[in-house]
């Protein structure tokens, strides 16, 4: 079912049964009328039959129009017998409110005349922007949508929001501790430090004051003649050891251990790079249509069989043998946020297929588009590429 930004449309099977049901209750009413009006003029002779049959019609008349404007009435607003019994409801195309009284009504005149040529009974079918608007829906500006359940909350189309991790505990080094006084506690959830290897531990002098383990520093490489070796804050703390010292030079408590290996750099996927390219709005698109004609678009640029000539905006008239696109029918445009469509109030609308998913594009609202999706446009469909 086609989803809209305030519902989806109702299925075809639902809309049916609804009418069914409607039609039965007022098929009922006519019943019972009859009934009474035979009753009314039984037994009764033929100058009598003709004073009080003209009222006794006239009164079935009129209560048939009541129920018409009742009927009328439940459409405009919360829906009829059989539309609640289905769980659908009557809503205009632009924002999915109630179509009031005078739609209603106007919508049920053209709904009887149709369907007089029978073929009015099967108007909805003929709608291929998945609407399924009939000419009296259209006639109308309505829409069948299904009825939003009371315990389920409106799509808002905000995201909701996560709520902020908790704050991590402080990991401020501990103050320093005067010489042999026992060490503090580790904050809760460090780690504690590796055991000390077992062995005499030597006697410490009273003035000796235990140095913490300092991180060993690998050495740095020879420096080969023309390269750069050694760049501050970025290399190591300290430059390295100048070449004036020899071998029988000090060497510190790292001396004894090889070079650290670097770990390896991150190679990213190709494939995922090639899909995050393809994936950033550009500032062109290209419209490809159904018979291979290509429309480059950039600036707001209005499609349609004639479009009228509008300020700062490009003109693409479309070749449509079938009538099926209005003369100005949609506006595009490629901005460096993303491409937008929108539907300027056309005949047959316009729906933007993506992923399997149809989404009507209301009149006068901008659609985000996307590389890969398909429009349908009346009876024509254009894909939508590009490139930055």
């Amino acid at each position: 079912m086609t989803t809209l930004p305030f519902g989806r449309v109702a299925p075809i099977s639902r809309r049916v049964v609804a009418y069914v049901i409607d039609a039965l209750i007022a098929a009922g009413i006519g019943i019972v009328l009859a009934v009474v009006m035979v009753f009314v003029v039984s037994g009764r002779t033929p100058e009598e039959v003709l004073r009080v049959g003209p009222v006794a019609g006239l009164l079935v008349w009129l209560v048939m129009v009541g129920w018409l404007l009742t009927y009328t009435a439940m459409q405009g607003g919360k829906g009829s017998i059989g539309m609640r019994a289905q769980r659908i409801r009557l809503a205009r195309t632009v924002d999915g409110a109630p179509i009031g009284f005078w739609r209603a009504l106007l919508r049920n005149l053209v709904f009887g005349l149709a369907a007089n040529i029978i073929v009015g009974y099967f108007t909805p079918l003929f709608d291929g922007t998945g609407r399924f608007q009939g000419w009296h829906d259209k006639a109308g500006d309505a829409l069948m949508l299904e009825a939003v359940p009371a315990a389920q909350a409106p799509d808002t189309g905000v995201p909701q929001v996560a709520p902020a991790p908790p704050p991590l505990p402080s990991m401020a080094p501990p103050a320093p501790t005067a010489p042999g006084a026992p060490l503090p506690p580790p904050p809760s959830g460090a780690p504690l430090p590796p055991p000390s290897p077992p062995g005499p531990a030597a006697p410490l002098p009273e003035e000796t004051v235990v140095a913490p383990p300092r991180t060993p520093t690998p050495p740095a490489p020879p420096a080969e003649e023309g390269l750069i070796a050694f760049v501050p804050g970025v290399t190591q703390d300290t430059p390295p050891p100048s070449s004036a010292q020899g071998p029988g030079a000090a060497q510190g408590p790292d001396a004894g251990q090889g070079p650290v290996q670097p770990e390896p750099a991150l190679v990213q996927d190709d494939d995922d790079i090639e899909a995050t390219r393809i994936s950033v709005p550009g500032h062109r698109l290209v419209f490809t249509w159904d018979d291979g004609t290509r429309v480059e678009v950039s600036r707001r640029t209005v499609f349609g069989r004639n479009p009228a000539a509008e300020e700062g905006a490009a003109l693409v008239s479309v070749r449509d043998e079938t009538l099926s696109l209005s003369k100005t029918h949609f506006e595009a445009a490629a901005e460096p946020s993303g491409g937008w469509v929108m539907d300027r109030h056309s005949t047959n609308g316009m729906t933007v297929v993506r992923g399997g998913e149809r989404i009507v594009c209301p009149p006068g609202e901008k659609i985000r588009i996307r590389l890969g999706d398909a429009i349908e446009i009346g009876d024509r469909i254009v894909t939508i590429g590009g490139y930055a």
